[in-house]
Formats: structure tokens, C-alpha cells, sequence
């Protein structure tokens, strides 16, 4: 890893434990200490039961339409939003439980789970996903040329 990377690395994580920092502050000023406290742990236990219900009724609707070979990706995507959702709400903080909370919402599941998968769509899992289910976008499929091939050319020096 690259020195400019650890240090931008380095930015987001005190941005990050910032803004944490900053919320719990707040709702602690307006809710008081014990509650705030309690309120993490809540949600911490909210985001285990949303992960629990809700995954495994998305992903039983993806099964089922994976069966009647409807090839959509959408259930997918859905199910990776409330993973994600939930998982930011076990996380201790009221930042990441508001984040959470907003991947849960329905209306907009679909869209945070298809920015996921194409942020890693790079990854072998969901590129074998993407062949499996005959996405068939011109992006991924090889041009009128040929197959595009890759080369790197470089040195290698072992210290």
C-alpha cells in the first residue's frame, strides 16, 4: 500500500470516529447518557434481528425467482443492502445506525444493493454471479476484436 493511500486511509478514520464522536455527543445531550448508552446496545440488537428476518425472506423470494428463471439480480441486491444495513447497525455509533437504517429502507434497497455489487463487481464471486445469471451487459462481454487481453510488462526485484 502506498504511503498517499495509508495517509487518506488514516483522514477517513478520524473523520469517521469525528462525526461518531460528534452524535453521540448530541444525542446524548438531548436524550441523557443512560439512555444514549442503552441505545447503542438496542440497535446493535436491532441490526441482528433485521439481518436475521430480513435476509432470509429476500433471499427466499430470490430463490423463487431463481427457480422460475427470472435472472434478475434485483433480490440479490436487495439482500446484500439489509446485510450491509444491518451490519453498520450492530456497529456502535449513531453515524453508522442512521446509515444502517436508511440501506433498511424498501423504497431504496435495490439501489444501494446494485451500488455494492458494482463496486466489487470486479471480485470472482461476483463476476462467476453475473455469468450464472446471464447478465449480458456490453461492458463485461469481449468487443468485436477479439478478446480483450491485458498485459503488464515490468521488472521484479525481490528486497
Amino acid at each position: 500500500m502506498q504511503k498517499t493511500n495509508v495517509f487518506v486511509l488514516l483522514l477517513v478514520f478520524l473523520a469517521y470516529g469525528w462525526i461518531e464522536f460528534e452524535a453521540l455527543i448530541l444525542v446524548g445531550n438531548v436524550l441523557g447518557g443512560l439512555i444514549t448508552f442503552l441505545g447503542l446496545f438496542f440497535t446493535a440488537f436491532l441490526g441482528i434481528s433485521l439481518i436475521r428476518r430480513l435476509t432470509k425472506k429476500v433471499f427466499m423470494a430470490w430463490r423463487s425467482e431463481y427457480k422460475k428463471n427470472d435472472r434478475g439480480l434485483s433480490k440479490l441486491a436487495e439482500g446484500l443492502s439489509i446485510l450491509f444495513g444491518g451490519l453498520l447497525l450492530v456497529i456502535p455509533g449513531y453515524f453508522t445506525d442512521l446509515i444502517g437504517i436508511v440501506c433498511m429502507v424498501p423504497i431504496i434497497r435495490v439501489f444501494i444493493g446494485s451500488v455494492i455489487i458494482a463496486n466489487f463487481a470486479d471480485l470472482r464471486l461476483f463476476a462467476d454471479l453475473r455469468n450464472k445469471h446471464g447478465d449480458t451487459s456490453s461492458h463485461y462481454k469481449n468487443n468485436a476484436y477479439g478478446p480483450q487481453e491485458i498485459t503488464i510488462d515490468g521488472e521484479y526485484k525481490e528486497k
